[in-house]
Formats: C-alpha cells, sequence, structure tokens
C-alpha cells in the first residue's frame, strides 16, 4: 500500500488521541432523554423529534453504531437493513434506488431520482452526489412511499435522511478502524467540543484504502483499488436564547478503480442492429465468457485519452476537437464534491419556531469505465461533468394544544454537464462499410447534456389532535419544476462522420453533431436545444389512532410526483433525446406498531397499493443505425401491490432479534415498447426492472458479561429474490422471456463478533461478510456487441477497533 494512504489513515487515528491532553474535561453523565432512546427510537421523518411508533409511516431506523458494526458505509448498502431497497450500482457512477419497486434506472447526472437522500434535511438532490455521506452518523431513517409534502425533492418511491452526529458541549472524541481482505483500510474519527460559551464545533474525517480486488482472467491484471478521502465541519451557535445556528461543510474524493464487467455472451447472436454483420462482430463471438467467480473480469488499457481540455469552454461552437493528447486512462474515478450549508432556528414565541436551511452544493467527475467485459474497445467511456446546485427552504412551524402544523417555501438552482466520450474503435459499430476497401473506422464519439433545472415550490403539513386517541394528518404540495436543455452526439476524429455521410448523404464535419432532425436526414446544428416546464400538487392525507395498549393504528393516502428529464445518451435520432414527463404514484397505506411486554418485542406491518402513471423507465426505442437503443420512456398506466413486516424481540437480557421483509407484486397495465433485443412488444403483464418480489433481512446478536469486559456475537442476512435489468422477462404469455437478463436471487450471510471493555469506550472485533462466498451479481446490460453484468463482492473478512474518550 502506498505511503501516502498510511500517512494519511494515521493522521486520521491520531487526530482525536492527540487532542484529548490538551482539550480533557470530566464527561457529563449520560442525561435520562439519551438513556431511553434504546427503548424509544426517535425520529424526524415529520420534520420534527417523534417516537418512531407514534408516526403513521412506514420507516426503517439504524443507529450509525450499527451501521459502522455492520460494515453499511455508503447509501448504496442500505438494501442489507432495509427491507424493500435495491441499490443498482451503475458503469457511471450513478447508484440507482429503488423502494418498493419505484426507481428509475437512469445515470444521466442530471436525471431526478425516485428516492431522495437527505442529512439533516439539506438535500443532496441528484444520486451520483449521495456516495460519501455515511460517516460519523447518528442514525439513518428510511422512509416508504412518497414523500412530496414536507421534504423538498418531489419524490415517488421514498426517501433517506442521514442525521450525522452533532458537536458537543463537553469534550468528545474516538477512532473507527478496520482492516480486511485485499488490504482494506477503513478510518473514521472525531473530535468534538466546545470553542467558546454558547459555540460547540465537531471536525470528523475518514479514509477507505485497498488493493485491487478484480483479476483478468485472460491474463495476468488487477484492478478494484479504493482511495477515498471524506470530512465534515461543523459549528453550532447556541446562547440559549431564541436563535439556533448550525453551519455545515462537508465534502469527499473518490479516486478509486471503476468496476470492469463479466462477459454474459456476445450480443449480436441475437440483436437486430445492422453493425453485427461486421467481421468484428466475430471477435465476440469467439470470446469466452467470464467464470463464475465475483473477482474474474476482463478490460483494455490505453484506449481512452485525456480530454480534460474540452472543458475550457461551456460554448461547443468554440472548441477545438481537432487537439489530442497522448496519455492513455487507466480505469479509474477522479469524482469530488463538497457542500456548505447553514440552519437558522428562531423562537418566535413558545409556540413558533421560524427556521430557514441554505445550502450550496458542488460535484464533479471525472472517470474511464470499461462495461463490455473483453480486451476489446467497444463502450471504454471517459465520463466527465459537474453539478452546481443552491437551495432555500424557509419554513415556520407551530407546536399548540390542538396539534401542530409547518408551513413553507422552497426553491433550488443547478446546473448540470454530463458528457461521455465513446471509444468503439474494435466494435462491430465501428465499422458499418467494412466492404470497401479503405473505408475510415469510427473511432471516437461523444455526447453530452447540457441542463439548467430550476423548482419552486410552496408546502404545509397539519397534525391535528381529533380526541386524545385520534390525529388527522394532512399536507400539500404545490411545485414548478422549469428545465432548458442542450444536447447531442458528435463525430470525433471524422471517422464516424465519414461513413455518415456516405451512408445517408448527409454534410457532417469533423466534430459536428451526428444526431438527426424530425426532417431525415438532416443533422442539428450545432446542437439540440428543448425545454421541459410542469407543475404538480403532492399531497398526503391520513388519520392516526393511539390505542390503550400504546398501539398505533394507521391509515394513509398520498400523491408523489417526479420531475421528467432529458438522458445523455449516444443516438442518431432526435427520438433518442425526447424527454420523459413527470411520473405520479397516488399511494394507499394501512399499518400498526405495536409494542409488547414493556418494550421487549415490538411488531409492525403494513399493506400498500401504488397506482402509477407515467412511470419512467430506461428502455428502447427505434434508431435509424442501429434499429434500437438505450432511450427513456413511459409506462402509461402500471401498479405495485405489497405487504411488509418488522419484528423487533428482546427475549432476554442482551439478546436482541430483528427480522423484516417486503413483498411486491408489480405490474405493467398499459405499454407497447421495445424489448432489450429491439422487438417491438406489448407488455401487459411485465414485472418492473430491478423490482424483486421479496426482499428480506434478519438480525441476531448477543452481549455477554466476560469478566470486567462485555462480549458479543452477531449474524446478519439479507434475501433478494430474482428480477430483471430490462423489460426482456415475464411470468406471463404474452412476452418471450430472455434469461440473460434476469438478477437471480441471492442470500448473504454476515457474521462478527467482539469485545468491550473499559466501560464500552473501547471495542476490538472481527466479521466475516457473504460468509457463504455467495457469487451473485446486482446489474445486467446490453453493450450492442456484448451483454455483461456487474458482480456484487466476494467473502471479505477483517478486524474492527473503535476507541471512545
Amino acid at each position: 500500500m502506498k505511503t501516502y494512504r498510511l500517512l494519511a489513515c494515521t493522521a486520521i487515528s491520531a487526530i482525536a488521541m492527540l487532542a484529548a491532553p490538551a482539550m480533557a474535561q470530566d464527561a457529563a453523565a449520560e442525561s435520562d432523554a439519551q438513556a431511553g432512546r434504546y427503548d424509544e427510537i426517535i425520529v424526524t421523518a415529520n420534520k420534527r423529534e417523534q417516537a418512531i411508533n407514534d408516526v403513521g409511516l412506514s420507516i426503517t431506523v439504524q443507529s450509525g453504531e450499527d451501521l459502522t458494526l455492520k460494515g453499511i458505509d455508503s447509501p448504496t448498502d442500505l438494501g442489507k437493513i432495509v427491507p424493500g431497497l435495491t441499490v443498482q450500482p451503475s458503469p457511471f457512477n450513478t447508484p440507482v434506488y429503488t423502494l418498493r419497486g419505484i426507481g428509475f434506472y437512469e445515470t444521466t447526472l442530471s436525471a431526478a431520482p425516485t428516492v431522495a437522500v437527505y442529512t439533516d434535511e439539506v438535500a443532496l438532490p441528484f444520486s451520483a452526489t449521495t456516495r460519501g455521506v455515511a460517516f460519523d452518523i447518528q442514525r439513518v431513517e428510511v422512509l416508504k412511499g412518497p414523500q412530496g409534502t414536507l421534504f423538498g425533492q418531489n419524490t415517488t418511491g421514498g426517501a433517506i435522511n442521514y442525521i450525522v452526529n452533532k458537536p458537543t458541549d463537553t469534550f468528545d472524541a474516538g477512532v473507527d478502524l478496520s482492516f480486511g481482505r485485499f488490504n482494506t483500510l477503513d478510518v473514521q474519527g472525531f473530535i468534538s467540543g466546545p470553542l467558546a460559551e454558547g459555540i460547540n464545533a465537531r471536525l470528523s474525517a475518514r479514509t477507505i484504502q485497498s488493493d485491487d480486488w478484480q483479476y483478468s482472467y485472460t491474463r495476468d491484471d488487477t484492478l478494484g483499488s479504493q482511495d477515498k478521502l471524506q470530512g465534515r465541519l461543523q459549528l453550532e451557535f447556541d446562547k440559549g436564547g431564541a436563535i439556533r445556528v448550525m453551519l455545515n461543510a462537508n465534502g469527499w474524493k473518490d479516486k478509486s478503480d471503476t468496476q470492469a464487467a463479466q462477459l454474459i455472451e456476445d450480443s449480436c447472436g441475437t440483436n437486430t442492429a445492422s453493425t453485427c454483420s461486421s467481421p468484428d462482430a466475430e471477435a465476440f463471438r469467439n470470446y469466452t465468457p467470464a467464470p463464475r467467480n465475483a473477482r474474474a473480469a476482463d478490460w483494455s488499457y490505453g484506449n481512452l485519452r485525456d480530454y480534460s481540455q474540452y472543458d475550457a469552454t461551456e460554448d461547443y461552437s468554440l472548441r477545438d476537437y481537432s487537439v489530442r493528447t497522448a496519455e492513455s486512462r487507466p480505469l479509474q474515478r477522479d469524482d469530488r464534491f463538497y457542500q456548505l450549508s447553514a440552519r437558522i432556528d428562531v423562537d418566535l414565541n413558545e409556540a413558533l419556531t421560524l427556521t430557514s436551511i441554505t445550502a450550496y452544493s458542488d460535484y464533479k467527475t471525472d472517470s474511464v469505465q470499461d462495461f463490455d467485459g473483453t480486451i476489446y474497445a467497444t463502450v471504454d467511456t471517459n465520463t466527465s461533468g459537474y453539478i452546481k446546485t443552491f437551495s432555500q427552504e424557509v419554513r415556520v412551524s407551530g407546536d399548540y394544544a390542538w396539534g401542530n402544523f409547518i408551513l413553507g417555501a422552497n426553491y433550488d438552482s443547478s446546473k448540470t454537464f454530463d458528457r461521455l466520450f465513446y471509444n468503439f474503435s474494435q466494435g462491430p459499430s465501428s465499422n458499418p462499410l467494412y466492404f470497401i476497401p479503405g473505408a475510415p473506422r469510427g473511432q471516437l464519439t461523444f455526447n453530452y447534456s447540457d441542463q439548467d433545472v430550476k423548482n419552486y415550490a410552496v408546502f404545509g403539513n397539519a397534525e391535528i389532535a381529533l380526541t386524545d386517541s385520534l390525529d388527522l394528518v394532512a399536507g400539500a404540495r404545490y411545485t414548478e419544476s422549469k428545465r432548458d436543455f442542450e444536447g447531442c452526439t458528435n463525430d470525433f476524429g471524422g471517422g464516424t462522420a465519414y461513413w455518415w455521410n456516405f451512408i445517408f448523404g448527409t454534410d457532417v464535419q469533423e466534430g459536428e453533431c451526428l444526431t438527426f432532425t424530425p426532417n431525415f436526414p438532416e443533422q442539428f446544428r450545432p446542437a439540440l436545444f428543448d425545454e421541459l416546464d410542469e407543475n404538480n400538487i403532492s399531497w398526503n392525507a391520513g388519520l392516526n389512532y393511539k390505542t390503550a395498549t400504546n398501539a398505533l393504528l394507521y391509515a394513509r393516502v398520498s400523491r408523489g410526483y417526479k420531475s421528467g428529464s432529458f438522458p445523455t445518451a449516444s443516438v442518431a435520432s432526435y427520438s433518442g433525446y425526447t424527454p420523459v414527463k413527470q411520473e405520479s404514484v397516488t399511494a394507499y397505506e394501512a399499518g400498526f406498531k405495536a409494542p409488547f411486554a414493556n418494550g421487549l418485542f415490538n411488531l409492525s406491518a403494513a399493506a400498500f397499493y401504488y397506482d402509477y402513471k407515467n412511470k419512467q423507465l430506461r428502455g428502447r426505442k427505434p434508431d435509424p443505425v442501429f434499429v434500437t437503443l438505450d432511450a427513456l420512456v413511459q409506462i402509461p398506466k402500471s401498479e405495485v401491490k405489497g405487504i411488509e413486516a418488522q419484528l423487533d424481540l428482546r427475549p432476554v437480557d442482551g439478546l436482541t432479534i430483528s427480522a423484516g421483509a417486503t413483498y411486491i407484486d408489480t405490474k405493467i397495465k398499459e405499454y407497447t415498447g421495445f424489448d432489450a433485443l429491439g422487438v417491438e412488444r406489448d407488455f401487459a403483464g411485465q414485472k418492473f426492472p430491478y423490482a424483486p418480489d421479496l426482499t428480506a433481512i434478519g438480525d441476531i446478536n448477543y452481549e455477554f458479561p466476560i469478566g470486567a469486559a462485555n462480549g458479543y456475537v452477531g449474524a446478519s442476512a439479507t434475501y433478494n429474490s430474482k428480477t430483471t435489468s430490462a423489460l426482456s422477462n415475464t411470468d406471463t404469455d404474452t412476452v418471450t422471456a430472455d434469461d440473460r437478463y434476469v438478477i437471480k436471487a441471492y442470500t448473504l450471510l454476515d457474521l462478527r463478533a467482539g469485545v468491550r471493555f473499559n466501560d464500552d469506550k473501547i471495542r476490538v472485533g472481527g466479521y466475516v461478510r457473504n460468509v457463504t462466498n455467495t457469487f451473485y451479481w446486482t446489474n445486467v446490460q446490453d453493450n450492442l456487441a456484448s451483454i455483461s453484468r456487474f458482480t456484487g463482492m466476494p467473502r471479505t473478512y477483517g478486524v474492527q477497533v473503535s476507541w471512545r474518550y
């Protein structure tokens, strides 16, 4: 491992220990409120603190300590603890969250997600920016169902809210360290305490470093190292008066390798693309598929060059694409993100509070991927872009004897730029004129989207006590969304322009737009410009009834919207850039939450039905060159039916058991389109992609005394049933199934054990994750020349050490 990595890790480990002597104070006794949090989980799902059993909403909560013990180090790992949630990593560094079957597999930087992520109610409005938020966490709350009323991002699936540990008014410090397989070193530490009377601060940092975990099965080569750094600084101003201020500066860097895909088989065996008649397709037909080993893959090097100089101007008409560089790029990302936020709370009187939350974030990516699963250059890509977002929320909340309310307004403005260079020089699509001696090959194209997004909203929510036991909850939000788009697919190098002109009789020059207008074969000059203006009213209404035994019965109806978007895509036709318009979900849910035996046993369950309109989906559309290509499509009518349950049990001292499961039945009711192989079909009856019928989690932990210390042993299990990555599989007779796009069912088992001593201030333990070394994958995709999959991690193991001042 590189020396600078070890220095970074050592510095973070020592940061708290070195500061302790200079700032040591006697630790204050834990308050009664803190001591009760283990028995009564507190959440902020309604933007105020409530016991979880008082909230008429399906919520999964996990403490920060449990996240660390279970290795949940990013939002992409939350599927291991949240039934109903699946997270698909994508080739372009944008994770895709699907909750209760509601997801949007679109990796464009500017795509609005169906499940939004927040830190302390501050939005991370685009999924690409969420990868580095999960460190120094107090707890995470996952809210299921449409959440457009109270939260600033309209979402049809749900919301994930991270609550970070706050500055303390006495000195506190700590370090968590783990070392495991592939020389993976994960170190996070924090220092917290007062700077002056009424001014507290907290500094936390984390680094993850590792060696390669993938290997090539055709040559001596490896891939997969990690190089991540995260940090957060918080300043709290609270003089005990009517005004409280929290400032937060956080950010992360990720210079890890990108993951290589596994080749399943060639795509041209059944693909209808005209380029599959090229002799280059034969190389893929003869390529040996990857073995059933999570670590085995194949990739190429040196086929992508450094294109960073083309960010010199945002005006594409002024860019010089004749410049070349000779530096090859490794399969590695260079991503960074920072966010600044300020929250101000002002008590107007004993009942009313004014809250302002202001935030600015800046994300930049520059990464290289190869996801065809071979050594050939067919979809070797350089992805670069940025997201810049400003947001402002102002609200007034009141708490009275009759109930409480919130009234407020939101504004956010984002500028996104997303560009992909494609190297397809060794693939079938690079040589459609193979029958003409001396005809130049296509080498490179690039496509981009430049979008400006603005959202305006006003909202309100109220909880009214109708009786001592019955509460009415109702709320609404009006949102206007405006999105401007510029984009195109451009030639790079002249080869593609040559055969474009030869085949279609066009006059495209080197570097110009290749995308056809509706007046085929006319091209857009210089690019395609479009806009999307939308508005909606999301709402919710529900009843909460508290029984004499402290059980909660609730019923809730809500409607949520997800705004439309434009894709970043490599397409020949204007239709590939047609935006999808906003989708809506009307959700009906009824459930209960019931504690038994003084909190030793808690059971919650819910049944739900979603009426889904205009579902946004990554599907296929006709293309004048490639027959069909990936594109955004919409499903007019679909539905989700489901049930879920969560059981938490403490039968004896030291033993905790929890289990949860979500079963969904997703169904397309009306949609005719193209499947993954380019065949037009009626998809009525088809299940949603990336939506397993059954997801289940379980955890058991036992703590016991060992002399003056306390030992613990635990196990966690995760199960996901079979699903698919494309509209090509079904259990009905209306569509022919294609097993190559199936994501098979899998079960993962994790084990942990350790000892706590010195009043639980020191913990030493070990872990094994994916104990059975289950071979599984999370995504499958068609790359025109090949079909490839992305595997999950194999068995890993290691040791953990924690220290608290």
